[in-house]
């Protein structure tokens, strides 16, 4: 019989060991995924195409950033906020980039609403008016009177008149020509208008087809209350897993932080995955460094991704005051604050 006691003690000792063991190897990861699971499988939509302003997303699964969290990324080119949010709505995808102004926009309209903001890429407004160095525009006082190309129904369009109040001159001085968002460069290469909206980042594309130095007018200049670009997903994926949206922030964060230590690494990274990218490494990496001054949280010590609910509140404010939104949002319609980075 002691012999028996004995053996079982042995036998409990050596499972509790493997238990504890098992516990150990999982610490790494919050606990949370263990290396045993099956990965998850996510796509993930850009905000509009393949380019380098998104190497972050290449860099972080080059470098197994989301490996090490348990998911299997999957990349796909975007259309723009309005479609991306119909496909995590639908289910083809689970995480999707937008612009967030837009996403109120495309909120208040009503027939998209089944998606939550989990994080915001982009602490300020990228959106911005554009001119070449010759135009004599060098201010956005010099803008009335002028001819702009836009993309009808943009966010930059439907900001204009209030952009335009807040600046200093009259947005009824202005005229508007239609423009598809991939033809806005060449139009003001050949003289079809004279400046064009246009994303702060995309200066050296800008300079690179019109082969002249581009004047930058931001918004967020002006509009300091605007949040840029962030990542939304489906309102029953946050729901049923809140899990998945903490790993998938994590490691597109750490991929982040990456590619703004080194954007010519990040946009070589890019290349290898983005055929498009080898014959442009320089832009791409141009875009990767020229975020570093729109990522970077406002107050010290705060985690990227962070969105503020009274920050969120005051730019609803100013979408109602344009007239961009119906009145009544309220940043929890939006944002599921216990899912952004940073949340308690």
């Amino acid at each position: 019989m002691r012999h028996r006691i004995s053996r079982l003690s042995t036998v409990i000792i050596v499972a509790l060991a493997l238990v504890v063991a098992g516990c150990s190897s999982n610490e790494g990861n919050g606990g949370e995924n263990p290396a045993n699971t099956t990965p998850d499988e996510v796509t993930y939509v850009t905000g509009f195409g393949l380019l380098g302003r998104e190497a972050y997303m290449w860099v972080a699964m080059d470098q197994g950033y989301f490996e090490e969290e348990g998911i299997r990324l999957t990349i796909e080119p975007g259309f723009g906020s309005e479609q991306n949010l119909a496909l995590a709505t639908s289910g083809q995808a689970e995480f999707v980039a937008v612009d967030i102004p837009g996403a109120l926009i495309v909120y208040s309209q009503g027939d998209l609403q089944d998606f939550t903001i989990v994080s915001a890429v982009q602490q300020r407004s990228l959106i911005a008016i554009m001119a070449k160095e010759s135009s004599g525009i060098t201010a956005p006082t010099d803008l009335a009177g002028r001819t702009i190309g836009m993309q009808p129904g943009s966010v930059a369009e439907l900001l204009f008149p209030t952009y335009a109040s807040v600046a200093g001159f009259d947005p009824e001085s202005v005229t508007f020509e239609s423009v598809p968002p991939q033809e806005l460069a060449g139009a003001l290469a050949g003289g079809q208008v004279d400046a064009i909206s246009q994303f702060t980042v995309g200066q050296m594309l800008v300079e690179t087809i019109t082969r002249e130095s581009a004047v930058v007018l931001p918004y967020s200049e002006f509009l300091t209350d605007l949040y840029g670009g962030g990542i939304a997903t489906s309102t029953r994926l946050a729901e049923e897993n809140p899990d998945l949206v903490h790993r998938f922030n994590r490691a597109l964060f750490r991929g982040l932080e990456h590619a703004l230590n080194d954007p010519e690494g990040a946009a070589e990274i890019m290349s290898r995955y983005v055929e498009e990218i080898a014959g442009q490494l320089e832009v791409a990496a141009a875009e990767m460094a020229a975020l570093q001054a729109y990522v970077q949280p406002p107050e010290a010590g705060r985690p990227f991704g962070i969105i503020d609910e009274q920050r969120f509140a005051r730019g609803i404010a100013l979408l109602e005051a344009a007239g961009a939104i119906e009145p009544g949002l309220t940043p929890q319609d939006l944002v599921s604050f216990d899912l952004v980075p940073g949340a308690a």
